[in-house]
């Protein structure tokens, strides 16, 4: 391979016209002694007009630039044995590791080292495999030859006939051994008879039903077919040798070099063209990077389940469990052990699988062709298992493949961009009759897509633009002489107005965690991999009326709301879900000693402080969260004070003034609230000593063991049923625990009971804060809510929002949506007219 960084002058000829593309041709590959790998790779690029050229036959190629393998993923990481693996593809670490050159019309020319593996390793006959691959299914036809038979397309027949080079087999027969010469005589296709001839087709060949082509030409009664048949087999007017031009496998269209990708203009264009590009190509490669360690056994695995005599989306196995035989011989399914689903994980959480771009290369594209090193991926059969065990786990109710997710990623299915790319293109081709049919407009691709990845920020939008050229409803135009943010800003103006609803405001996330924070406020950051639009199912307007978005520059919002309250006290902020103070931080206990023991919905303190925390919302969406989420809430919290129990236990060594154990730490709890004067003290006086800031016990010096447990008593001595443990349960978890797995491991093991409640808490609570409105309501919000922040609800928006000044006058921030227990229904506060106002986020 030639040196990467040595500089490279490869200048482009402009296209000659607006629906001409270039296309690829490898020349040749040369070996150095000992080596699988080519040392030098010499290509030539050609033009052709798709609109007017007679064959444009070529394949294009779907693959990701960078590296393909999960090099982010906590869990795949440390299992690669060789480091080598990752940095070979990285090219901001010197050396040029992830720059290869190859000689492009005698010019040297970068290219990304994934990229070059492609070209290295995809087999140059893949196409005439295809081509040959008998059909597997004993009633339908498969094999491209016999389609090309049923449909009568002589264009399809001929880009076949002409992939390989002369190796394609024209006799090729189904599992009922019929020859697509046999169909195209059945059905008629006296073209499509003459060119199988030409290319030297049997017409003797005999199926199973003892008949030949003839047989069913005349059956149907196409009599110029049988006479042309006939003479064939007579000798008689024997037809001449097909003669055809280069078939679809030798010229190739990609992206990285097809495209001139420092001429914006021209890169527009392209893009806009990408929807005729797929669709014309004879078929897709996918490429999804070289083959690792789990390759061959995941493709041994898909294999498995999609053979499997039953149906897996049905059957009790548990994805990704270690389960024994027996449950898998009871169901019918080939058992798969531990090894094989995490091989099986290793793919799906392969690169690919999240670049935007794949997605309607997926879509639009006919037949696609699998490859993963030099082991061909079943493409079809891939994306049919990644929906059973994708619906298997909906169907259990919870993600299993959790165990293979970053800690601070989003609870979503590892499979669910794989099984995001088979709905669109179902969506595509079947439209209202697809099984999850879905409006093909900007915000339901952009939803869908949010998951997946590109290097350019601005082609999170741009990407889908190819899929909504399709409709035909509007022409959609890439400018990137635009900035990222007016791109984005305009998108979310479009879906607005599109919609009539401001939904799309809660997909604004705080600030500190985007990408790109010079975003307005109110635009979301469409190049993050997540969202989470907790709280836009809600109708916290309720009946103010909708009123339509004034016009504004581009980067500011023009809407109506009304103000409801303001932020009185703030909890600590999380770190995600891997902070053990997700579940339960100290610092809310305070803030739930500043609200009313009753709540205006009736409910508990502790109770309020579970059901916001989830967003008032079950694991699956449903709402309101099911009651026995307020048990798993209790046994949880359990563990949690336990684990501050133990940790404190250790800091007492050092420090005199903590207690030495739990047990000393509840013993003079129990004798504070066993005597004078809290052993005098009613409910309500408990209450109304606490209700304020400077009486809760919040400073620094009562944040310990102690305090904490005195303040759950609180709650313990003024709410009937409280949530929240009493002493005695909290010492009887603290004996139960294994410590010595947490000493070993640091890890909190959850009661199985809390499993779907923490699941919940993880989707929704994320990096954010709780907070106290005004002494009247407890509230979830973005992390950067500070003290004296306004809510307000913008109708047609779902939820309540965290507002802050900008400036002077009606300008605001836009810090976040907010989740405000009891007010997401409609419930305005006193003081609130009903009446808006205009303001602008900027």
């Amino acid at each position: 391979m030639s040196n990467p960084t040595e500089p490279c002058h490869y200048k482009y000829a402009p296209l000659p016209t607006p629906t001409s593309i270039r296309l690829l041709r490898i020349d040749s590959k040369k070996y150095a002694e000992n080596s699988d790998t080519p040392s030098n790779i010499t290509c030539s690029l050609k033009t052709v007009d798709l609109a007017t050229d007679p064959y444009p036959w070529y394949h294009a190629l779907s693959y990701t630039w960078g590296n393909p393998l999960p090099v982010n993923n906590e869990y795949f990481r440390p299992r690669y044995a060789d480091e080598q693996v990752f940095t070979r593809y990285d090219s901001e670490n010197g050396g040029g590791g992830g720059k290869c050159v190859i000689h492009l019309d005698g010019e040297r020319f970068h290219v990304s080292r994934n990229l070059f593996d492609a070209l290295c390793s995809i087999p140059s006959d893949a196409w005439a495999r295809n081509c040959n691959r008998g059909n597997t299914k004993k009633k339908k036809a498969h094999a491209p030859l016999h389609w090309a038979g049923i449909s009568g397309n002589e264009d399809f027949l001929c880009s076949v006939l002409a992939g390989g080079g002369g190796c394609v087999d024209v006799d090729l027969v189904d599992g009922m051994g019929r020859t697509g010469l046999s169909y195209a005589a059945e059905f008629g296709r006296g073209r499509i008879v003459e060119l199988l001839l030409m290319a030297g087709a049997d017409g003797g060949v005999v199926d199973c039903d003892g008949k030949r082509a003839v047989d069913y030409a005349r059956e149907n009664g196409h009599g110029e077919i049988v006479v042309v048949l006939e003479g064939e087999e007579e000798g008689k007017g024997r037809l001449p040798v097909l003669q055809l031009p280069e078939g679809p496998q030798v010229w190739v269209w990609i992206d990285q070099i097809c495209i001139n990708q420092e001429d914006l203009d021209e890169r527009a264009t392209q893009v806009m063209m990408m929807d005729q590009i797929y669709k014309k190509a004879r078929y897709t490669m996918v490429w999804l990077g070289a083959e690792d360690q789990y390759t061959e056994l995941a493709i041994k695995t898909i294999w498995k389940i999609d053979s499997a005599p039953a149906d897996f989306q049905y059957c009790q196995v548990t994805p990704y469990l270690n389960e024994g035989r027996d449950l898998y011989e009871k169901e019918n399914i080939p058992y798969i052990s531990p090894e094989e689903w995490t091989a099986l994980a290793a793919l799906f959480l392969r690169d690919y699988f999240r670049r935007l771009w794949v997605v309607q290369e997926n879509v639009l594209s006919g037949t696609i062709l699998g490859y993963c090193g030099k082991h061909e991926v079943p493409w079809r059969v891939f994306c049919f298992v990644a929906q059973l065990v994708y619906f298997r786990q909906q169907r259990l109710g919870r993600i299993t493949s959790t165990q293979y997710i970053n800690k601070l990623d989003a609870v979503v299915g590892i499979e669910s961009q794989a099984v995001s790319l088979v709905q669109w293109r179902e969506r595509f081709e079947k439209r209202d009759k697809a099984a999850v049919p879905k409006e093909f407009s900007l915000e339901s691709l952009i939803f869908d897509t949010w998951t997946f990845r590109a290097t350019d920020p601005r082609d999170k939008i741009f990407g889908v633009y190819g899929l909504l050229n399709r409709t035909g409803k509007e022409i959609w135009r890439p400018d990137y002489h635009k900035p990222v943010e007016e791109v984005y800003a305009e998108a979310t103006k479009k879906i607005m107005q599109q919609s009539g609803e401001l939904r799309m405001l809660s997909a604004a996330l705080d600030r500190s965690i985007r990408n790109i924070p010079t975003l307005p406020s109110w635009v979301p950051d469409y190049s993050l991999t997540y969202t989470n639009m907790m709280c836009a199912v809600y109708d916290a307007a309720k009946n103010l009326p909708i009123c339509p978005i004034r016009p504004t520059a581009w980067n500011v919002l023009g809407v109506s709301g009304a103000k409801i309250d303001t932020v009185l006290d703030i909890g600590n902020t999380t770190q995600g879900p891997g902070d053990q103070n997700m579940i339960f931080d100290p610092r809310w206990l305070e803030l739930l000693l500043l609200i009313p023991v009753k709540y205006h919905t009736g409910q508990t303190r502790t109770e309020v402080l579970w059901r916001t925390i989830c967003g008032n919302q079950h694991l699956n969406g449903s709402i309101p969260a099911p009651d026995n989420y307020g048990d798993a809430f209790r046994k949880a919290l359990c563990i949690m004070v336990s684990v501050i129990a133990k940790n404190e236990t250790k800091r007492a060594v050092d420090n005199p003034k903590l207690p030495p154990s739990l047990k000393a730490a509840l013993a003079q709890v129990k004798k504070i609230w066993s005597t004078p004067p809290m052993s005098t003290l009613a409910a309500e006086d408990i209450e109304f000593d606490f209700s304020e800031p400077d009486r809760n016990l919040s400073s620094p010096q009562h944040q310990n063991l102690i305090y904490y447990l005195f303040k759950l008593q609180c709650f313990a001595a003024t709410e009937p049923c409280p949530f929240t443990p009493t002493l005695e349960q909290i010492e009887e978890r603290y004996h139960g625990a294994d410590w010595e797995a947490y000493d070993k491991h640091s890890t909190i093991v959850l009661p199985e009971e809390s499993a779907d409640y923490y699941m919940s808490v993880r989707s929704r609570y994320g990096k954010r804060r709780v907070f106290v409105t005004s002494k009247r309501y407890l509230g979830l919000g973005p992390r950067s809510t500070q003290v004296g922040d306004e809510i307000w609800v913008l109708p047609g928006a779902g939820a309540a929002f965290v507002l802050r000044k900008a400036r002077e006058g009606s300008s605001y921030w836009l810090i976040g949506e907010a989740y405000v227990h009891g007010a997401m229904d409609g419930e305005l506060v006193d003081g609130l007219s009903g009446e808006l106002c205009d303001i602008e986020l900027v």
